[in-house]
């Protein structure tokens, strides 16, 4: 057993994109010439088009903020469908109600998501293209516990401009990996780690294999390393690893081989 050891726990939340609208300007008078001879008649140009309105009022969603009550706001998707994400918060900070209202680039309503419990004091929605498809995926936090954030994630397949609840993801953080995974570093306890990997099947996320980070006992109540082993959570078949091949490709995987630093 490990002990004698101060436990410091902090949940982190990546950074969000948020794109803002571009304005233009029309393009100078040009300058006036005299002539003593009549000037040709010409066809007057057609008006400038003016620069489309912002899908929605609310202010960009920013970083963890420093109140219970998050602050409404909005999303600005970066793929090639622009659909823009109003997410207001109604209730109190110990039972939040999270709404989401997703607008196409012209300002229509598409869609309306709900996440009913939500208990993640500060914490904000964020969009992030989760595999690796072009598409951003919605994640909104909905509980903090003593280390890890727990997460619902929405995806779109394809070009639809619909999303699905595709499950729930928890941990200090979540990460994508070369090789097509979403990664989830979950603490357990001090320095033992669980490192899932998942990915989408459809519009639903699949666990396929969890890194099992636990430390060594030096005898003395110190940490004298930690100890990797890959268990199945359901998908190793889909990887066509055998049990020991997992084991030297997943616990190889940068986001583990970070925690096994710390």
């Amino acid at each position: 057993m490990v002990r004698n050891f101060a436990v410091c726990y902090l949940a982190a939340v990546s950074t969000l994109l948020i794109s803002g609208c571009s304005s233009h300007q029309g393009d100078a008078p040009a300058p006036t010439v005299e002539s003593t001879t009549p000037a040709p008649e010409t066809t007057p140009a057609p008006p400038t088009e003016a620069p489309p309105e912002p899908a929605s009022e609310l202010p960009p969603c920013g970083d963890i903020g420093t109140t219970a009550m998050p602050s409404d706001c909005q999303l600005q998707s970066r793929d090639p469908l622009g659909v823009t994400f109003e997410v207001r918060h109604t209730g109190s900070p110990a039972h939040l109600v999270t709404t989401v209202t997703l607008l196409d680039p012209g300002g229509a309503v598409v869609q309306t998501l709900v996440e009913p419990e939500a208990n993640a004091p500060g914490a904000v929605a964020k969009l992030r293209d989760l595999d690796g498809n072009g598409r951003d995926e919605l994640v909104i936090p909905i509980f903090l516990a003593t280390a890890n954030m727990r997460y619902a994630i929405y995806h779109a397949s394809g070009n639809s401009l619909e999303y699905h609840r595709a499950g729930e993801l928890a941990g200090i953080g979540i990460d994508t990996s070369a090789t097509g995974y979403v990664v989830v570093s979950a603490r357990t306890e001090y320095a033992s780690w669980d490192v899932e990997f998942w990915k989408f099947a459809a519009d639903d996320l699949t666990p396929i294999v969890t890194a099992q980070v636990r430390p060594i006992d030096d005898g003395t109540g110190k940490v004298a390393g930690t100890t990797c082993a890959v268990i199945d959570s359901g998908g190793l078949e889909t990887t066509g690893l055998t049990p020991a091949q997992a084991d030297t490709q997943f616990c190889a995987e940068p986001a583990v081989a970070r925690v096994r630093r710390n």
